[in-house]
């Protein structure tokens, strides 16, 4: 490994070490950990711009849990089970051509709203297909589908679909069409 000069006395060199911050955001208190390095001459201490990154990560992670958001390793987790690359989960999703990439490495929080739609996709397959549909994205290969869960049978529900309309008025009328889980076709 190749030695790292200190900026300060250029002579030292820099050694990363790793500290506990203790901290508190909206009445819960933690521990988070965050990284510098000190030199051994000086005994400067210091966090370069890839550490300082690093360091925000971890206090956003910390924010996240206590939020009660999924995590960014939770985020990636549920765009792979959908099969999604983090473009396709943008376009799905919302959020902008690189939320995705900052949602997993925890560069931001979602909003409480993104959060309970990705919960919801993950745990609804059709609410899934839904928003593939109005997304306009074909469903990926290996998405999840409708399977067995004892009890499900008999669960209604409606939807309304509306024309897409140019101008972007929509005030036609449409009954409602009427779903019905059953025997054969139930959730998991």
């Amino acid at each position: 490994m190749e030695r790292k000069l200190c900026p300060i006395c250029e002579e030292g060199a820099l050694t990363i070490r790793e500290g506990c911050n203790e901290t508190e955001y909206k009445g819960v208190k933690g521990s988070v950990r965050f990284f510098y390095e000190e030199c051994d001459v000086c005994g400067s201490e210091q966090a370069g711009a890839s550490l300082c990154l690093k360091n925000k990560r971890l206090m956003m992670a910390f924010r996240k849990q206590v939020d009660g958001l999924l995590s960014g390793e939770e985020v990636r987790a549920l765009r792979e089970r959908l099969k999604l690359k983090q473009s396709e989960a943008a376009r799905v999703f919302g959020g902008g051509p690189t939320a995705f990439s900052k949602y997993e490495s925890d560069d931001v929080a979602q909003s409480a709203a993104m959060d309970k739609l990705l919960r919801v996709a993950d745990a609804v397959p059709e609410a899934f297909r839904y928003l593939c549909k109005l997304a306009g994205h074909e469903l990926p290969t290996g998405a999840p589908k409708l399977s067995s869960l004892l009890g499900a049978e008999g669960i209604v529900w409606q939807t309304i679909d509306f024309p897409e309309v140019p101008d972007g008025a929509n005030d036609e009328y449409h009954a409602p069409a009427t779903h019905v889980i059953s025997v054969e076709e139930r959730y998991g």
